[in-house]
């Protein structure tokens, strides 16, 4: 049970996996062997003021390595929230994040991501209106590798676009916690 709910955790903590292959600058690959898939898998559940929540996330992510330092590629991500209320709410949100990522040496990075996401609106626009948000966010990474391929890695990302007016984030700040493969 306590390995089952330590598996549950680190999901839950996941929102982006990026698979990294060793590509040498010297010798011309193939591109099936430069591409790398991932994913991200979350789940969360509480109460705020009161009322109930259930929240899951999916961000499957395709790359690129085009140096053995440098990746670019880009992220889906979809995330549907339901809330315990009479009537209830659930807001489905779609996103694309394409992203850049640069490694230092094996365990240090930095990575750069922009955020398109649509969402659902309420309020003064009306229900059922649906908004695009956008995030620019940057940040420096470490990486722990777990035997040959895998690792696992811990990023925080600041949004430099981050307007406290628009009520879109309720952070400028996003810490993301994820194994690669």
């Amino acid at each position: 049970m306590r390995r089952f709910l330590i598996i549950l955790f680190l999901a839950a903590l996941s929102n982006l996996a990026i698979a990294q292959r060793e590509v040498d600058e010297d010798t011309p690959q193939k591109l099936k062997d430069r591409m790398y898939f991932g994913g991200g898998f979350g789940l969360n559940a509480g109460q705020v003021n009161g009322v109930g929540y259930f929240d899951i996330s999916l961000s499957p992510i395709i790359g690129y390595m085009i140096t053995p330092q440098l990746s670019a590629g880009t992220g889906i991500t979809w995330q549907r929230t339901s809330y315990d209320t009479k009537p209830s709410i659930v807001i489905n949100q779609w996103g694309v994040s394409p992203f850049v990522r640069y490694n230092f040496n094996q365990q240090l990075f930095s990575m750069a991501e922009y955020n398109f996401i649509s969402t659902p609106t309420f309020g003064t626009q009306g229900a059922g209106t649906t908004r695009t948000f956008t995030r620019l966010l940057l940040g420096i990474g470490y990486s722990q590798p777990l035997g040959s391929r895998g690792a696992i890695n811990a990023v925080g990302l600041y949004d430099v676009t981050y307007n406290r007016n628009d009520l879109a984030f309720a952070s400028p700040w996003v810490f993301r916690v994820f194994f690669t493969f």
